[in-house]
């Protein structure tokens, strides 16, 4: 694998520090979360239109997952797009850089249909209205700092039940995901993502494997649907109640909550729940915000 800059180089780009463009310059790591994603892809079981043989079973290439369409978000000069596709996977590849986009886009797998990409702010795309054919959906990137917060948002309003997300993330993002109530790490995030998701810690990568080559360490991990999660029609309120919860962190609960949804009204649902007025938001367990959102929104 060429380094990253030299390729930059050639198509005469750099890096975007408002961005956090971090390059994945390491092959043989490359491989390996290629071989995380693809096991992914055949443990969610064939596609839709994946046809068995004559015998009833799936061909070579159905059983590599070559009908098996994911998608990756920022893929930027195609270090993991490209050993996702030589392992028989189909790429549907959102990303934002315009001249990153346009390299990607003069990739041959563009005109066999193997690789699709798509030049847009991922924020803005709505899978179930734009790529309906990503179901069940694989989603995966390698994050920037900057935006792994929206963007993980992002993946759990547009996940359906059976949607999984690989991503690689800084090592303190990752941490915030399954952060213990009571800590600064714990917060928004944390709630939305474990009352849907699993959450596991599939392998750490080094600074070095990166080009500009970061100050911290980052993770690569996976979030699984729960398996009786609470009904999706609850995340929308979940998200109004923990903005409402953490509008002010150093406020009480009682404060907080009086501020979004008026004092009468958050003081009777604490009291329902015999919640402690008092209490900082970040005291809270995920399942007390669920109850907290039932009953105020």
């Amino acid at each position: 694998m060429n380094s990253p800059r030299r390729q930059l180089d050639d198509l005469g780009l750099a890096p975007a520090k408002a961005r956090g463009q971090n390059f994945l310059r390491d092959a043989r790591i490359a491989g390996q979360l290629a071989d995380l994603v693809l096991a992914q892809a055949k443990a969610q079981g064939p596609s839709e239109g994946a046809e068995p043989s004559a015998n009833g079973s799936l061909g070579p290439e159905q059983e590599a997952g070559e009908l098996r369409e994911v998608l990756e978000i920022g893929p930027g000069l195609g270090a993991l797009t490209r050993p996702l596709l030589e392992r028989g996977l189909r790429v549907t590849a959102v990303e934002l850089d315009g001249g990153l986009a346009a390299s990607l886009s003069s990739w041959p797998e563009t005109e066999t249909g193997r690789l699709k990409v798509v030049h847009k702010n991922v924020l803005e795309l709505n899978l179930k209205r734009d790529l309906p054919s990503l179901t069940p959906w694989l989603v995966f990137g390698n994050l920037p700092y900057n935006l792994s917060t929206p963007i993980l948002f992002w993946f759990m309003e547009q996940a359906e039940a059976d949607s999984v997300g690989l991503f690689m993330l800084q090592k303190e993002m990752a941490q915030r995901l399954s952060a213990p109530s009571g800590g600064r790490d714990y917060g928004r995030l944390t709630i939305a993502v474990s009352l849907w998701h699993e959450t596991s810690l599939l392998r750490r990568i080094p600074p070095s494997a990166f080009e500009p080559r970061p100050t911290v360490q980052s993770s690569f991990i996976c979030l699984k649907p729960k398996t009786n999660p609470p009904p999706s029609l609850l995340r929308d309120k979940v998200g109004r109640l923990t903005r409402a919860a953490f509008f002010a962190r150093r406020k009480t609960i009682g404060n907080n909550l009086s501020h979004g949804y008026g004092k009468d009204k958050a003081a009777l649902a604490l009291e329902t729940l015999k919640i402690n007025p008092s209490a900082r938001p970040e005291t809270l367990e995920p399942e007390v915000f669920l109850r907290l959102a039932e009953l105020l929104e």
